[in-house]
């Protein structure tokens, strides 16, 4: 026991704090079954246009068109032990909030498929995630503001800016 315990401390100090820890978590979320994974599909019915919201942290999001009046929300968490989630509705739209718990979140992540009716308002806050949009047909307009990095041009109030 004393002996495994400062092959561990050597181990710890080799690689250095913090990361060691993160790797040694890492090793040991490749030994976990497939059992810690978990796919949930939910239906949502809604009436005329709407809104879908997406935040979460390491997620792929894919949205494709599907019928109207209904949003399909596929989830295949990998790892699920590290996530919470939520999928919640309104009459404002539809909620889908992926969020990692503290020190296992780092391994998990989460993977959306949407299916929305045409005239639906996607946002997303993603820290970092990704977007793929199957189906496009016409034109998509992004403002340069969306392809900014989130902390690399902070907001600044109209208020503050002078006028010349």
């Amino acid at each position: 026991m004393i002996r495994t315990l400062r092959w561990l401390v050597n181990l710890v100090v080799r690689w250095g704090g913090i990361t060691a820890a993160e790797r040694t978590l890492r090793v040991a979320a490749s030994a976990v079954p497939d059992r810690a994974n978990r796919a949930e599909t939910r239906v949502f019915t809604i009436a005329g246009p709407t809104t879908v919201y997406v935040r979460g942290s390491q997620c792929r999001v894919a949205v494709s068109r599907g019928e109207a009046h209904k949003v399909v929300v596929r989830s295949n968490l990998v790892r699920a032990f590290g996530l919470e989630l939520a999928a919640e509705q309104d009459d404002a739209g539809v909620y889908i909030v992926a969020r990692q718990k503290r020190v296992v979140g780092k391994l998990s992540r989460v993977e959306f498929s949407l299916e929305v009716p045409a005239e639906t308002h996607l946002v997303f806050r993603l820290t970092p995630g990704d977007v793929i949009l199957h189906d496009l047909d016409g034109m998509l307009e992004l403002p340069a503001s969306a392809l900014a990095q989130a902390g690399a041009m902070p907001a600044i109030p109209v208020e503050a800016i002078p006028e010349t």
